[in-house]
Order: C-alpha cells, then structure tokens, then sequence
C-alpha cells in the first residue's frame, strides 16, 4: 500500500475500509469486549493496511477517570415510593463502599420513556462516569443488552444479563426453606404466592424454590403475576383469590405481604391464612401481625456490586475478567404472621 505524505489516517478511515463503524474500530482497537473474532480480524488488518497510527492524547482523554459511578434506578420501583427501606439500603451500601475507594455516586431515576434506551442516557457516558451499576428486576433484557453492546463497565442488581456481572439474593434457597416450614411445621397443603412479573429473575428464582418444595410435600401452588409488586397489587390479588381461600399466602416480597394484611382485614370472616413475604424491610416488625419474611442483607447487596464494578473498571480494556455472579445469603424470620408465636426465630437450614 502507498501512503501519501502529510496525509494522517484516522479512525473514521480505517471503519470505513473495514465496514463497520466507528464505534465498533474503536472497541475494537481499544481491545473491549462484544466484538465478533471475524469483525476483530477485518478491523485490525484495515489498521494495518492503512498503517493506522492512534492519537494516543486523544485516547487518553476517552480514557480518562472521572471518579464517578452512574447508579441507574427505574422510578416506578425503587425507592418504592414509601413501601420499603430494601433499595435505600442497597444504595448507601453501594455509596459506603465507593467513597472508600474515592469514588462519587451519581443516582439517576429512569422513567418509562428512557428505560429502553440506557446505552443513550448522557448519565451513562465514559465522560460522565467509569462505569454503571443498574439496580433491580424492571430494566428489561432489551435495555440491558444496548449498555452491554457498548462495552462499559456494568453491573446488575436484583436483574441479570449475559456478559454483565450481577449480584442477586440467594432466592430460591431461601424460598425453599420457608415454604418447608409452611408445608412440614405447619401442615399448611393449599399455598398461593403473589408474585411480580415472570420476566424477572428474582420472581422466576423465588417461584421456584417455592414451586420445587410443594412439589415434593404434594401440597398444591397457585402463583399469580402482577405487573408491579406494590401494597395495592399484593391487596387486589388477596381479593381475587379470596373464594379459594389457600391457607398460606406467599408474597415475592413485603409490600404486596403487607398490602395482602391490609385486605384481609377489610375482608373479615373465617378465611385467616398465613402470610409470608420477602427481604425483611423495616416495616416487616410493626404489622400486626408481625410478618414473617425472608432478609436480605441489602447494604451487602450493595457493597458487593460496587466491589465487582470496581474490579471490571480495573479491567476495563483487557478480556480478564469473566462475566461474574454474586449471590448475597438470604435468612427466613420467623414470626406470628405464618402461624409462629413467640420470639421472632429462624428454621434450622
């Protein structure tokens, strides 16, 4: 190949003799991730055919650190609009362990119009911050997989997605111990949960573990999907299922435990189920009756997603680090909503 002197070959050549665009020469010539073997080859012999020589000050600057992690929040769910303290604990978790390591947060809400398109959110820009930290089950996979196309440091909370780290509770472990207790401590044979959306992977997780334990006990199941997981859908599937009256009723989490609590009373009469729910807010102590519940550590929740953003921004430019998934312990607290008395307890393991 010739060159012409005084000509300098940039970046948007060597996309185009490629054929792709500039974004992907660049992931590529950076050594990032989600790029196909055969869309590496053809970039990296552009470059070379071109004798492509990279602006390594410009470089530096795409670079360059801000000290700032992005933490991306749907609005509809967290902080759950007063139902709970789980996802504030899971953000100071997140903060406690960043400003250790003289990071700042960034805590951006994301409503319904701009959850589909995160990868395009200025808050998620290498100029804006080092990386991002997507927080609970409503981001759907579509959302996640532009953020992961791009590249960028990323971690999930509560959500999953191939490629990304995560961190999630021990769901279906803990799920499985409660409905034993339910099943085999309390003889209770006819259950209902009061699940959020199949899509998510805490309610798949969560389902599970409570669907592979009445199984096994031959006690029967009916799960019901609701689109949010707040006090009003836990009360509104409570009245639905009011006519089967199922002696244990388990909610994938508090607020729909509580707001089941709250119809109940309104209902009145003989039909008095247990009531579970999950992750253990503060709340969960001050019904009446106290909920028995599932706890989660959420500030560990937290630290442990900052800890493996941490460790991915480190690591950002090499193909060192496999996708990675944390599991957070998760603890039964037994207490007189299940039809326990005494001191609030939890089932041997």
């Amino acid at each position: 190949m010739v060159r012409i002197a005084g000509l300098t070959v940039t970046l948007s050549d060597v996309a185009r003799r490629a054929g792709v665009s500039e974004a992907t020469a660049s992931r590529v010539l950076n050594r990032r991730r989600y790029v196909s073997a055969q869309t590496r080859l053809r970039v990296k012999a552009a470059a070379r055919d071109l004798d492509y020589v990279p602006n390594r000050a410009a470089r530096d600057l795409s670079m360059a650190r801000t000290a700032t992690i992005t933490l991306l929040v749907h609005h509809a769910q967290y902080p759950a609009h007063g139902e709970g303290t789980f996802s504030s604990r899971v953000v100071d978790g997140v903060s406690r362990a960043l400003r250790q390591s003289g990071y700042d947060l960034l805590y951006v809400p994301v409503d319904d119009e701009a959850v589909t398109r995160l990868a395009a959110l200025a808050a998620t820009r290498s100029s804006r911050s080092d990386g991002v930290i997507v927080l609970g089950p409503a981001f759907p996979r579509a959302a996640l997989e532009s953020l992961a196309m791009t590249g960028r440091p990323a971690v999930t909370i509560d959500n999953r997605h191939p490629g990304l780290d995560a961190v999630l509770a021990d769901n279906a472990l803990a799920m499985c111990v409660l409905t034993r207790h339910l099943v085999i401590d309390h003889g209770y044979g006819r259950l209902a949960c009061l699940a959020g959306p199949a899509r998510w992977p805490s309610t798949q997780e969560r389902v599970a573990g409570i669907r592979a334990v009445a199984a096994s006990a031959g006690a029967t199941l009916r799960v019901l999907h609701a689109r949010e997981t707040t006090m009003r859908d836990g009360a509104a599937m409570t009245q639905r299922l009011a006519d089967e009256a199922p002696e244990a009723l388990m909610a994938i989490n508090d607020a729909m435990a509580i707001g089941a609590l709250h119809r109940l009373r309104h209902l009145g009469g003989a039909w008095q189920p247990a009531i579970t729910g999950f992750d253990d807010i503060a709340w969960a102590q001050l019904t009446d009756p106290p909920l028995t519940s599932v706890d989660v550590d959420a500030t560990a929740v937290g630290v442990e997603a900052a800890r493996l953003l941490m460790a991915r921004i480190a690591t950002a430019h090499t193909d060192a680090l496999p996708a990675r998934e944390v599991r957070v312990p998760a603890t039964v607290r037994l207490r007189r909503s299940c039809g326990c008395s005494g001191e609030p307890s939890a089932p041997p393991g």
